[in-house]
């Protein structure tokens, strides 16, 4: 599988840190409604939505309340799937790794969402912690805070992803979890970096790209970067006109935004491809694909 030569991708900060292995695949999906409150280093709090007491001070709940729930397998060493024969095997293995960490992160990111909904309706009572929290995403999401359009700043980069077209895209970039810098650098997304002697070389090339401790920081990078680099703005503005909508955000809506991620000519049809293919088998692998836990 070739490499596509992505433009636009600087290396991201990051604090997580792996947590130890824990339960099997399957466990892991059954846990996924939990993810919600926190997975590998970021505790969150409940959403407004779930039925927990309001504080007596009436303040806004900071994703900094501690709530211990089962960690995600980080997976800090992407196995080397060609041991699985191409094919449904090789499919299944690779699925079965990836859906629930692309799932876990986009809870992770939910879960700040509906921070932001609920802090954004309670501005002019919001604590101390909550401004220091606002602050922090400000700063984690490159959003200057204190402006009359801070909460919609935030709103636009501070949203979740279609699993589909994030697998779909990993698959393209990595073939099916084989590619080099898959195996050396977790590097599932072809993430690239640009300072001198950083991450992994591409052979015959000065191109360099990035290596992650574990596959769940890959995932985490390549979603951040999709909701905070500029050559991404296109996706964040139709995912916003769709949510505004209340239409879905599906897959096949976003795909035609990402011409900033290859160079190739025919990138769009090569996922919308991939995407009619593997569809159902990446929802079959989903937590929520309606069978039971």
């Amino acid at each position: 599988m070739p490499i596509r030569h992505n433009l636009f991708f600087p290396r991201l900060s990051s604090s997580r840190s792996p947590a130890p292995r824990s339960c099997s695949a399957r466990q892991r999906r059954s846990l996924l409604a939990l993810a919600l409150l926190g997975v590998l280093g970021t505790s969150v709090a409940p959403s407004p939505m779930q039925a927990h007491a309001e504080p007596a001070s009436g303040e806004v709940r900071t994703l900094e309340s501690s709530v211990d729930t089962p960690a995600l397998d980080p997976v800090e060493q992407l196995p080397d799937l060609r041991q699985h024969p191409a094919g449904p095997e090789r499919k299944a293995a690779f699925l079965e790794l990836l859906v629930p960490l692309v799932e876990a992160e986009n809870a992770k990111i939910q879960a700040q969402r509906d921070w932001l909904l609920e802090a954004r309706e309670r501005q002019a009572s919001l604590s101390a912690a909550d401004r220091e929290h606002l602050q922090r995403l400000c700063a984690d999401y490159g959003i200057e805070c204190g402006t009359p359009n801070t909460f919609e700043y935030l709103l636009s980069r501070v949203d979740t992803l279609p699993l589909e077209m994030v697998v779909i895209q990993a698959v393209e970039e990595s073939g099916w979890g084989t590619s080099r810098f898959a195996r050396q650098g977790n590097n599932l997304f072809g993430l690239r970096c640009f300072s001198e002697g950083c991450g992994l070389a591409q052979k015959g090339s000065s191109r360099r790209y990035q290596r992650f401790d574990s596959v769940q920081e890959s995932v985490a990078h390549y979603l951040h970067n999709l909701n905070t680099h500029r050559a991404y703005l296109s996706l964040r503005q139709k995912r916003a006109a769709l949510t505004a909508n209340g239409e879905p955000v599906a897959a096949e809506s976003l795909i035609h935004t990402l011409d900033n991620y290859s160079v190739s000519d025919d990138y769009f049809d090569v996922l919308l491809a991939l995407l009619r293919t593997n569809g159902d088998l990446i929802r079959q692998h989903s937590s929520d694909d309606g069978s039971p836990a």
